[in-house]
């Protein structure tokens, strides 16, 4: 049987040579297109997703590229060039008519407002009934398919398993037992290095090693020898990156934002693209010999070019219907919910009990809904979760500074952790001992049995694991933070530690100003807490996502405890007032965290509090704890998890 299926890969690859001498005949067109690398390249990083190491990732727009248009305009170009589903299909949508999640008057009235009284009835009868064909051919791709539409070859299973196996081990941080070998030189200059001085190779023929250790890739040279026909370069590398999108994607980050990885690797989408190019030379070199024509020379016709004109259809116009009558059926419900409210909620309470500043996170809006219903004299207030605090974070005994900021700021302070007690535990089990021969034997038919003894206790007394990611451990209780400077040029890796008088100012003015909180001493309530929100999870890689974003997917117990050191500090204070924001001596701003995903909220430095205010607190911790509890249920039952 194998050699029949020997004979047959031996007659495809007989047929496909002879098609290829055919094929070379061909002239290739001419073009004036100019191949413009840096654009390309600048593009490309651009339109492929912005994918941060997962220890960053918090939340991405897919379809950033496309914010400049209209929304409908944006989402129809994403789907026809890419290939992306940004909207639901007609038969959910018909399927929430039916369940009345969408309604009728509010369809009826989407129509009329965009089509006109006139066209109601044609296009009520168009959205519930007609049958469209919904199905997507996106233009990206099209132009490699040709490989495997002219000749019996997949370059993509021929190329990616190793391509993401290389790249695995290159850009690995420290998860591997064994390191890449040449891990200090950047990615091409890794690879050549190896190529040169090793005895086996990642290439199966010649030409393509030759040309990496000669150093003789450039770009368009390879294009020349893989494409051709310059004005399908760029198509082709859109077609070639864009069939991994989250490696391509990845690769562009990091080339941004280097220190995004805490094992540094210097690696750019050129180098990737060059190194895939030359996997490529190397498969078709291994099926055909070197006698193989670029795919230019092999079209029967052009394929679209990626960013024409994408015209709107009936069925884009239908999609487009449904998507604002479902979002008018919310709308419609909650501004009637709002206006159905008394304006209790517009209070002005003279004695406040105490103030909040929580993160803008949608979960913290029910939290803040029960501490005013429990407390009517409290006030909640929002603003992004780092709090105007934009540091990098370098825990006792860390080894690397985290980054306590959004995404695209770049901190130039460095606040660190000192006169911590804690202790980082370490399991046996987790170390890279228990994946060697021998030692990774003995360690399973020793401490495995302990292991599976308190995987079981687990599931009936839960407790702290290993692979947990725990918010209340990124930073201790009992210790203190770097925050003050003194002298500007007390600097570490080129960042100032703590933050001066003037920069401290500036930040908390920044905050208060984004409230009412910025007049005179009145305005203030005894205790204003800053409450940071962070999660909890085990075994999560995506764990980042539900921490605060504004932190950059840490938690914001840090930045709260600075912002409050910051507005408690009486040179701060004198500052402020020089601006016009009185805040009075008995005022002391308290920081804390709130878990998520535990529903609770830990206090930090209650010991400064002074006598009438540690009494105010231990009052209001009261109020914390059932607005928990209450918060909790609420959640809950969005998950259907409960009916109380």
């Amino acid at each position: 049987m194998s050699a029949v299926i020997d004979k047959d890969k031996q007659v495809q690859k007989e047929e496909a040579k002879i098609r290829l001498v055919k094929d070379s005949t061909k002239e290739l067109p001419e073009t004036s297109v100019v191949f413009d690398k840096h654009k390309v390249m600048h593009d490309l990083r651009h339109r492929l997703p912005n994918q941060a190491p997962l220890k960053n990732f918090i939340h991405h727009n897919t379809l950033h590229a496309f914010q400049d248009l209209k929304f409908y305009d944006g989402i129809r170009r994403a789907k026809r060039i890419f290939g992306y589903f940004p909207s639901l299909a007609l038969g959910e949508y018909r399927a929430l008519y039916e369940s009345r999640r969408i309604r009728k008057d509010v369809l009826e009235r989407v129509i009329t407002e965009r089509k006109g009284a006139e066209h109601l009835d044609e296009w009520m009868q168009k959205l519930l009934h007609k049958k469209y064909d919904e199905s997507v051919t996106p233009r990206v791709g099209q132009l490699r398919k040709n490989w495997k539409r002219k000749y019996p070859i997949d370059l993509d299973l021929m190329v990616h398993p190793l391509l993401f196996r290389i790249l695995c081990s290159y850009l690995d941080q420290g998860i591997s037992v064994w390191s890449f070998p040449v891990g200090h030189k950047g990615f091409l200059a890794a690879l050549r290095e190896m190529e040169a001085k090793s005895f086996t190779s990642f290439f199966k023929t010649k030409r393509a090693k030759e040309l990496l250790v000669s150093g003789n890739c450039e770009l368009k040279d390879l294009l020349k020898l893989v494409v051709g026909d310059e004005s399908l370069y760029e198509q082709y590398l859109y077609d070639q990156q864009f069939a991994h999108p989250g490696w391509s994607g990845m690769v562009g980050a990091i080339e941004e934002q280097p220190e995004s990885l805490l094992n540094p690797k210097e690696i750019t989408l050129h180098d990737l693209i060059v190194f895939e190019l030359l996997m490529e030379i190397d498969a078709l070199d291994s099926y055909f010999g070197e006698s193989w024509q670029p795919i230019g020379s092999i079209l029967e016709e052009r394929p679209v070019s990626l960013f024409d004109d994408v015209p709107e259809t009936e069925v884009d116009e239908a999609y487009s219907l449904w998507h604002d009558a479902f979002e008018w059926s919310y709308y419609d419900q909650v501004l009637t919910g709002i206006a159905q409210q008394d304006k209790s909620w517009e209070r002005k309470i003279e004695n406040k009990s105490f103030q909040t500043f929580f993160c803008i996170d949608d979960r913290l809006t029910s939290f803040r809904r029960y501490l005013e219903q429990l407390d009517p004299n409290c006030e909640t207030f929002t603003t992004a979760g780092f709090f105007n605090v934009e540091l990098y974070y370098q825990p006792e005994n860390g080894k690397f500074y985290t980054k306590c900021c959004p995404a695209p700021v770049f901190p130039k302070y460095l606040v660190k952790e000192v006169g911590s007690n804690g202790k980082i535990k370490k399991e046996a089990h987790f170390s890279k001992s228990s994946h060697s021969l021998f030692q990774g034997w003995l360690i399973s038919q020793t401490l495995g049995f302990v292991s599976a003894l308190r995987l079981a206790l687990n599931v009936f007394r839960p407790s702290d694991m290993p692979a947990m990611a725990s918010s209340f451990a990124h930073m201790s209780e009992v210790s203190e933070l770097t925050i003050e400077n003194k002298n500007p040029e007390d600097k570490e890796n080129g960042l100032q530690i703590g933050f001066t008088i003037p920069e401290m100012i500036q930040r908390v003015e920044g905050v208060l100003n984004s409230t009412s909180l910025n007049g005179v001493a009145k305005t203030f309530a005894p205790i204003v807490y800053i409450i940071g929100h962070g999660a909890t999870s085990v075994n999560n890689p995506h764990y980042a996502a539900y921490d605060c974003g504004a932190c950059g997917g840490r938690p914001g117990s840090v930045n709260a405890r600075t912002f409050c050191y910051m507005a408690n500090h009486p040179k701060v204070r004198e500052g402020l007032a020089a601006k016009g924001i009185i805040i009075p001596p008995e005022t002391q701003f308290v920081p804390g965290l709130h878990d998520t995903t535990r529903d609770e909220v830990a206090f930090f430095d209650e010991s400064k509090l002074s006598p009438e205010n540690a009494a105010i607190h231990k009052r209001n911790s009261l109020v914390f704890t059932e607005a928990l509890d209450l918060h909790a249920k609420e959640r809950s039952r969005r998950l259907v998890l409960s009916h109380s």
